[in-house]
């Protein structure tokens, strides 16, 4: 980090110095963290969630940081708790999918990103979550005539990803008609 940027994060970090809000102690979690005292971060993420335990930033903030931390089964267990407090968070579904498909724990990651797909069926980032199922359903599970719709529901946004895994459905649909 360039020193203007480090003295302006420290003097940030100055002024929190006694947090008493939920959103102040996230906030200097945040701030922690860019200065890579993640021991501390994590603590006032903590905190943030004795004052306020359904705060959707402190729990995304906790579980990015664990993830980076490589400590998987903990932020998973964050996104567990976000979800818990808010059903429909998009991110955190989308989010602890990742972590799962990561650790080969495949069915659970399926059922994440089904989730995160009917809790946003038209939003930005659906055609993504889209394409992520039809992958997993094509590689994982072989599946390649379920995979084909989710896959066909990304090609508008021009991943070349899709078009590839939806020529590989075909070809694998083709072989087993054959």
């Amino acid at each position: 980090m360039p020193q203007l940027n480090l003295q302006k994060t420290e003097a940030a970090l100055a002024a929190l110095e006694s947090p008493s809000t939920a959103l102040e102690w996230v906030e200097k979690g945040r701030l922690l963290q860019r200065l890579e005292r993640n021991t501390s971060a994590l603590t006032a993420f903590g905190k943030a969630l004795d004052i306020d335990p359904a705060l959707e930033a402190a729990w995304m903030r906790k579980a990015i940081l664990l993830d980076e931390l490589d400590r998987t089964e903990e932020a998973l267990a964050c996104y567990a708790a976000l979800i818990e407090h808010h059903p429909a968070h998009v991110a955190a579904w989308s989010n602890r999918a990742g972590l799962l498909l990561r650790e080969g724990r495949f069915d659970e990651a399926l059922h994440c990103l089904d989730h995160a797909i009917a809790s946003d069926p038209e939003g930005e980032s659906n055609a993504l979550l889209c394409l992520n199922k039809g992958l997993l359903l094509l590689q994982a599970f072989d599946r390649p005539a379920e995979a084909m719709p989710f896959i066909e529901r990304a090609l508008p946004l021009g991943f070349p990803e899709a078009a590839e895994a939806l020529e590989i459905c075909q070809q694998a649909l083709s072989a087993q008609n054959a």
